[in-house]
Formats: C-alpha cells, structure tokens, sequence
C-alpha cells in the first residue's frame, strides 16, 4: 500500500481506532448491523460488470478511484484515492488517509455541498469496512465503521442532508440497506431485498439485487435502484411515509423483453439521473433515466454496444455521466451523456491504459490511465479533440505487503 512518510503515524493510528470500534461492534451487538440485518436469498449475477474504478464531483473538486500495482493479482492490487481541486490541473494522492489495505477496493459517495465519504472494502482476512470523511477537501478526514461488507459497486454509498447516510451490504448484488443518522458508526437496517421483493410494490419489478443508494434532492428521501427479474422495467423506488413506492412509473418505454438494472443515482441541482443498463444476445444497453424537479421520470434514448465492449467505468460529471468500455485489442471506447440534450456522444478513443475518466480543468474531461505504479493523465479540451499528456505520477506501493 501506498505511504507518504509523514503519514504513518496518522495512518497507524486510524488503523487502530478503526480495530478498537470493529471490536466494539462485535461486542456492543444491539447496536450494530449484524444483529439485526436479514439474510437474503441467493441473488443472481449482475447483468453487467460493475467495476469500481470511478470518479465523483464536490464543490471542492474531482474525486477518482483506480486500481494500480499488479492488477492481475488482487493481493497486489492497490486502490488509489485521487483528488484535484476545482479550477486546478494537477491529481494528487490521498491514499494515505484511508490507512488500512486497500485490495478490496473503494467506494466513494459525494454530495454537492463538498462532502466526501470513502468505504474501504475488505479484503484478505477483514469482514468490516472502515470509513473515512471529509467536509473540507481532504484537509481533515474523520473515520467510521460498518462491521460487515460493503457491496462491490459504485453506488453502494449515499450520504445526505446532516448526518445521514446510507450503505447496501451484503455481496456484490446487495442483501440490505442499511441506514445512519448518528454519524458513521452507527448503523440501523432499512430494508433487505427480501422483504422489498414480497412486497406489493415491487411485483412488477420482482427485484433480485440492490444496485445503487442516493437521496432525492427535495424531499431528501432515501432512494434505491435494483435489478429487476421481470423484463421491460427499471427498478427504482422510494421511502415515502415510511414505505417503499416504486418510483419508476414514467419508464414503461423502456424496449421490451430486456431485463434493466440501476447502475447509479446521481443527484443534481434540478432532479436525479439514473444511469441504467440492459442485455441482449448482442450486447448491451445504456440509458439515462431523467427526473427533473420532481415530476415523471422519462428515459433518454438508448445507446447499443456490441457482445465485445466490456464496461470499465462509469460515473457523473458537471454536464452528464459518461460511460467507458474497452473493446478488441484493448480499444477503449467513451461515450458522454449530455444532460441538457438528452443525448448520447462518443468522444475520441482515450489513450491506452484508461482506468477512468473525471472532470478535466475548464471544460476539459481527464483520462486517468494506470501502468503499474504509474499514473498518466490526459486532458481531453473538447473542441480540439485529442487528448494531451498532462501529468504523471509515480504511487509508492508496497508489494507484499497485504499477504497475511
């Protein structure tokens, strides 16, 4: 794992803080989630990859996370966190706040206001997920727990008005919604996909795993995407009055016979996004469920791509969300969803190596790609079209050292 000198006292004592409240949670049962979170069936694999390697927005800055090291070995495989603050060119390396081990990956959630939460997946011999925090940039980080795992993807984090926060746990499909409003330590269940999945509301979805967490802007209610085992619907739902409604009336649309799933809900300044992905025999689909103000949500038209692009990383910037894929021969392929157009564009082939893509200084989009120890950004200044070399940056990583 990555280290700046000055770090590891820090580092060493987040670690020990983050082993003292993970035994505390064991102890202190009634408080935590893995008394009271239900089991839920088996759920089937997701319909498409949902890889981790991402990028997030705050008032502050562009947040991204990539794997480096040897990425063939997930023992050897590190997750950096990286940050560039507004108006500047250059990424930095945060990675040292996160103090324990980052082989599992993380997940990072954002709201408008700057705040930034990071979940540090388990990996090895770890069954908890540390949690970081900052509210200034980066400049100070407070720590929290959930005693059990993190779901592998994306959006499995949510954090909104105050204190509030949401996290699914439970594989990388998601067995339960877990709820804070005390900070991040303390965790209550809200609901499991079983108990969403025999309810009323959800028949014509039938939800077999829960995909992505987020709040709505104005009534600041808990919202939750899954995937669903009937074709033709997308799985969106809300906690309204203190029950679970299906949100997703407006996308009766959606091309028929494809089974959907939420990738992610990105709240913005006039409603929510969600980005959501379908298959076929030939490949896939992409679309872009809008809601604006409050009213119905609608969906976008949808982008096909063929059996042999495989997704790399998806996320949201300032004018839409973006989606990269790598196809034959390692070509990557990015598209850009424009939010005022409703629209999709594909933009020129980032350069090899492409791990994914982040708002770039201006109206500039950054292509973070990784070889090994090495970081290399390129800068995309749309109307030029071709991406320049801008940075690069060598990660101190300690190979060896997260064996057992």
């Amino acid at each position: 794992m990555s280290r700046s000198p000055g770090s590891r006292g820090r580092a060493a004592a987040l670690v020990r803080r983050a082993v003292v409240m993970a035994t505390a949670a064991v102890v202190l049962g009634a408080c935590a989630t893995s008394s009271t979170a239900a089991k839920a069936p088996p759920s089937p694999a997701p319909l498409l990859p949902t890889p981790l390697a991402t990028s997030v927005e705050t008032a502050g800055g562009s947040w991204a996370t990539v794997p480096m090291g040897h990425t063939g070995d997930v023992a050897e495989t590190f997750w950096q966190l990286l940050y560039r603050p507004a108006g500047g060119g250059t990424w930095s390396d945060k990675v040292q706040a996160t103090a324990t081990a980052t082989n599992g990956g993380l997940v990072l959630a954002a709201s408008g206001g700057g705040s930034l939460v990071v979940g540090i997946r388990p990996s090895i011999d770890l069954k908890f997920t540390p949690l970081i925090a900052t509210h200034d940039s980066g400049a100070a980080w407070s720590n929290g727990l959930i005693d059990q795992a993190v779901a592998a993807r994306p959006d499995a984090l949510a954090i909104g008005p105050g204190s509030d926060a949401l996290a699914i746990v439970g594989g990388r499909a998601g067995g339960s919604v877990l709820s804070s409003k005390g900070g991040l330590s303390r965790w209550e269940p809200l609901v499991t996909l079983e108990s969403l999945a025999g309810s009323a509301q959800a028949k014509g979805c039938s939800p077999d795993g829960l995909t992505a967490v987020a709040y709505e802007p104005a009534a600041a209610a808990p919202l939750l995407g899954t995937s669903c085992g009937r074709a033709g619907v997308v799985g969106l739902f809300a906690l309204r009055s203190g029950r679970w409604s299906f949100a997703g009336r407006g996308l009766a649309a959606v091309p028929a016979g494809v089974r959907f799933e939420v990738l992610g809900v990105y709240a913005i300044q006039s409603g929510l996004d969600a980005l959501v992905a379908g298959s076929r025999r030939s490949g896939s689909e992409l679309a872009v469920a809008q809601m604006v103000h409050g009213g119905p949500w609608q969906l976008s038209p949808v982008l096909e791509t063929a059996s042999f692009y495989h997704l790399v990383s998806y996320g949201s910037d300032r004018g839409g969300l973006f989606a990269l894929f790598s196809g034959p021969g390692g070509n990557a392929r990015l598209e850009l969803f424009n939010r005022a157009r409703s629209s999709w564009r594909r933009l020129p082939s980032p350069p090899a190596g492409t791990a994914t893509v982040a708002d770039g200084p201006g109206q500039a989009l950054d292509a973070l790609a990784v070889n090994d120890t090495v970081l290399r950004v390129w800068t995309l200044a749309v109307p030029s079209g071709r991406w320049v070399s801008r940075q690069v940056m060598r990660v101190p990583i300690q190979f060896g050292s997260s064996n057992p």
